[in-house]
């Protein structure tokens, strides 16, 4: 079974000053990052090591904004391995006659 929990950990760049992660405990990956980065920048998603800029003003309203961030995030990777799956079993027929 798995668990997800948020974790502040010490952030990963000196220009962020408080990062806090998803864990998701089914082998402890991190599923993605919400990191502050000063009141000039504000908040940040940061999810395969790509960085996206978060409307969030308060750590509240960002883990909330990651949230909906993941699960859409989820849904377009669900997608694309089913997409990718398909042309798999394609070429798998393709080979087979």
């Amino acid at each position: 079974m798995c668990t997800m929990k948020w974790k502040e950990v010490d952030p990963e760049q000196e220009d962020w000053e408080k990062q806090i992660d998803i864990v998701a405990y089914y082998g402890s990956i991190t599923v993605g990052s919400i990191v502050y980065c000063g009141e000039e920048i504000g908040w940040q998603s940061v999810i395969d090591g790509h960085m996206n800029f978060m409307q969030a003003e308060s750590l509240e309203d960002a883990k909330r904004e990651m949230i909906d961030i993941l699960e859409e995030h989820c849904t377009d990777q669900i997608n694309y391995y089913k997409d990718l799956q398909g042309h798999l079993e394609e070429l798998n027929a393709a080979e087979v006659n």
